[in-house]
């Protein structure tokens, strides 16, 4: 699917953000021709954004114990972060020890908007779009859509720095954290806050297992459309070399596409298979850019 812009000018981020979000529910629209979308690309029954073969019994119930009201209205979006790592793991619930990830297989449990608390005294905890253990640890993943076309702009409460005195102030997630309190961010699209707060939460939630951040974020076919790919994946690699390397969770990032493929390259049963063609036709989507 191909979304005419501007041939001149080179698209703004929110230019691409609403070409994106065009794009997805056209997607969805091809996927599935008989849903209908509201103005802003909201389905009326959250059943209508997933692909075949995900069922409700495998994610409602965990959404309904996450802070994100996501169920509330967000999981209808065609652009739905939450709605994509659902579409993507759901089909696993039922036999998670065939899921594959960066830095983990064999899986037992997997659980979506897992909360995993930092210990800090009346903040929210963190909420994981997926948390997977595994015999040699877990990995927690982040999922983003079209999140990283907005700015973010990284802020931490005075309490992550009076109430964390544990092992996790040496580690270089606090170090990073102290660093964006001091100078201006690098970062832009993507929200390092946020992962920094999960990190801790999930060394918190996990004090002796070694443990993984995995951000996964969605691209169109065509990420060379428009510069701000490309900046969010400079911002990704800068992050992942400030954080690694001196204790807590290792970061890893992938985008979804790249993820389907190395399931492909792993091996797939005929039944993954089938759902690695309903993700790709659903999500698989082009715009034109600059």
């Amino acid at each position: 699917m191909t979304i005419q812009a501007d041939k001149v000018r080179p698209l703004s981020a929110s230019a691409a953000s609403a070409a994106c979000r065009t794009a997805l529910a056209s997607g969805l629209l091809r996927y599935a021709p008989h849903v209908q979308l509201d103005k802003n690309g909201y389905t009326l029954e959250i059943e209508e954004n997933l692909i075949s073969g995900v069922r409700p019994v495998d994610f409602v119930s965990d959404l309904m114990q996450g802070d994100g009201n996501e169920l509330g209205g967000k999981f209808r979006a065609a652009h739905s972060s939450s709605a994509l790592a659902v579409n993507t793991f759901a089909p696993f619930k039922a036999d998670p020890s065939a899921l594959r990830l960066p830095s983990g297989d064999r899986f037992m449990h997997l659980s979506f908007e897992r909360k995993c608390p930092h210990g800090l005294r009346g903040r929210r905890s963190p909420n994981l779009d997926l948390v997977a253990e595994h015999p040699g640890g877990v990995v927690a993943v982040e999922s983003k859509c079209l999140e990283p076309l907005s700015a973010h702009k990284p802020e931490f409460a005075p309490a992550y720095f009076r109430e964390i005195t544990d092992s996790r102030r040496e580690t270089a997630w606090f170090a990073e954290m102290t660093r964006l309190t001091l100078i201006p961010s690098p970062y832009r699209w993507l929200d390092a806050a946020q992962l920094i707060k999960h990190a801790l939460g999930i060394s918190y939630t996990f004090p002796d297992r070694p443990t993984t951040l995995l951000y996964l974020f969605w691209e169109p076919l065509n990420p060379h459309a428009h510069s701000v790919f490309e900046e969010h994946r400079q911002e990704i690699r800068q992050f992942a070399n400030a954080v690694n390397g001196n204790g807590g969770p290792v970061f890893a990032a992938l985008s979804y596409p790249e993820l389907w493929a190395s399931w492909e390259d792993a091996g797939l049963t005929d039944g993954l298979q089938r759902h690695l063609d309903g993700l790709r036709s659903r999500y698989a989507v082009s715009i034109l850019g600059d």
